[in-house]
């Protein structure tokens, strides 16, 4: 049988789960918004990015130890290694000598199928997380009846 305190932790592992994908949400939406960003600040065209995730874990303990997890949490942000896609297209004004154009190399398919991934993630975990405080105030309320 589960204790109230531990349905606070079934709270907070749900609650990490959604923070971990409202950011992947904000990575992916950063790049659908530059994919036809040809230079940025750098000259380079957009560089487009993963979340890394994983378990939280304290700072002590490795993964491999056996310890409970505490949710998820996020590692960074990366750059992804894809070359960018080039296009031949003199009119543009960042064309090089040869009229060829480098695009970032997204896959706008791949970035929305992560996108809807996410979101279910994050509505399942909003679910768990209802569930975990419906079970507490049913608790609560067992306990004031008494």
């Amino acid at each position: 049988m589960t204790d109230i305190t531990s349905l606070g932790s079934i709270g907070a592992i749900a609650r990490s789960g959604m923070d971990v994908e409202w950011q992947r949400v904000e990575v992916i939406a950063q790049n659908l918004a530059n994919a036809s960003t040809t230079r940025t600040a750098t000259g380079r065209p957009y560089v487009p990015l993963h979340l890394v995730s994983g378990p939280a874990l304290p700072a002590s303990i490795s993964p491999k130890s056996g310890v409970p997890l505490m949710g998820v949490q996020v590692y960074g942000i990366e750059e992804t290694e894809s070359a960018p896609r080039i296009e031949h297209d003199p009119s543009h004004p960042h064309a090089d000598a040869n009229g060829n154009v480098a695009y970032p190399s997204i896959d706008q398919a791949g970035e929305m199928t992560s996108l809807i991934r996410s979101q279910r993630v994050y509505e399942a975990n909003v679910a768990v997380f209802n569930l975990a405080r419906a079970m507490y105030a049913r608790a609560l309320d067992i306990g004031s009846k008494s």
